[in-house]
């Protein structure tokens, strides 16, 4: 059997042999036929072209709707297809929690406690700015504040703060005080919890003594242990001013006599004393008192320059036992306050040194005790 193909198709001379006869036929019919031209009358031309041209219309609106059709068909097969072509993600198993042996938890809560807002002391903690006042020096001079500001102005008591003083949820609580100082320093910036305690005393002590009298009536033990009433004289008190001099941003530097390393330290705050006070009261019970180490952190601002609180603690927690108890004797010579150190004659005449003690008469002088 042969592999050669057959020729379907027909010669040169086979196609103009046949476009000889086809034009012998054209020209035959036509003779035949004595095809004569008429005139179309303009109407039914013109009936005929409208015609025309509506049925183009129809036939281009067709075509294009067609197109459109077939054009969102594609599209969505295209978005089956991929559909169909996804794959599920492989399935995660769930995370396993690791077993962790059970441990005695001695790392209780350090954190300074945030501050709890409550509207309304806020709204009777704020300055009472059109009231009389007066100006009285600070025994830190004002060096330990950003404004370095060594007098500032304080208001009288009046009878609105009496209101607080007779409180007795803001007298329990210890709130008290920490209102009637906000309400009564009338500088912008500075607040109750920015003051260093000498400072604060000095505005207490100066609030009593302009507000209830200068005479202070306290009740004392004499060396017998037997009990006796005497005044004070709150004006006759003396101020210690700031022992040493800070640095511009109001801290203090020391370096450690072992390790030699330079440490910067400040004077702890009202704000500061407090917190640490909460924290110490959450100490639960049985568990070691940190409040030596806590005081030190909080005190602490830099060590050789480094002042990221995560490595001061560490830092505080590894320091040589001596290097703590020179820093802490050093912090205890810098000092500002008032002089609360006082002298009383006994009733029986001898005279006796001790310090002022702070009573209830203190901010309510008709109390009994």
């Amino acid at each position: 059997m042969s592999d050669k193909k057959p020729n379907v198709f027909p010669t040169p001379e086979q196609m103009r042999e046949a476009n000889e006869t086809g034009q012998k036929i054209a020209e035959q019919l036509h003779k035949e036929n004595n095809v004569q031209g008429y005139q179309v009358p303009e109407s039914e031309a013109a009936a005929a072209a409208e015609m025309a041209r509506r049925t183009a219309e129809q036939i281009r609106l067709r075509d294009e709707a067609l197109a459109k059709n077939k054009k969102i068909a594609e599209e969505a097969e295209v978005k089956r297809n991929e559909m169909m072509n996804q794959t599920a993600p492989p399935a995660v198993p769930p995370a396993v929690p690791p077993t962790v042996p059970p441990v005695v938890n001695n790392n209780y809560d350090t954190t300074p406690p945030s501050p709890k807002y409550d509207p309304y002391i806020e709204s009777i903690s704020q300055p009472q700015m059109n009231q009389p006042y007066d100006v009285i020096p600070l025994p830190s001079g004002g060096k330990l504040y950003p404004g370095k500001k060594r007098s500032v102005k304080v208001a009288y008591l009046t009878t609105a703060d009496e209101n607080i003083l007779t409180s007795p949820n803001l007298v329990q609580n210890g709130q008290f005080l920490e209102i009637l100082i906000n309400r009564k320093l009338l500088e912008p910036g500075l607040r109750y919890k920015d003051l260093v305690p000498g400072d604060r005393n000095a505005i207490m002590i100066w609030l009593r003594a302009t507000g209830y009298g200068e005479m202070y009536p306290v009740v004392m033990t004499d060396k017998k242990g037997e009990e006796f009433e005497t005044e004070i004289n709150l004006s006759e008190l003396k101020t210690i001013d700031l022992t040493v001099d800070p640095d511009a941003e109001g801290l203090f530097n020391f370096e450690l006599p072992l390790s030699k390393h330079n440490v910067k330290f400040k004077i702890l705050t009202c704000g500061d004393i407090d917190e640490l006070e909460e924290i110490v009261e959450k100490t639960p019970e049985g568990v070691v008192n940190e409040e030596q180490t806590l005081i030190l952190e909080r005190q602490i601002v830099e060590v050789d320059g480094n002042r990221d609180r995560t490595f001061i603690k560490n830092f505080v927690n590894s320091m040589r036992i001596l290097d703590a108890q020179k820093l802490r004797e050093y912090i205890s010579t810098i000092n500002c306050d008032v002089d609360l150190r006082i002298t009383v004659r006994t009733p029986g005449g001898e005279s006796m040194s001790t310090f002022l003690p702070f009573t209830p008469r203190f901010f309510w002088p008709n109390v009994t005790i």
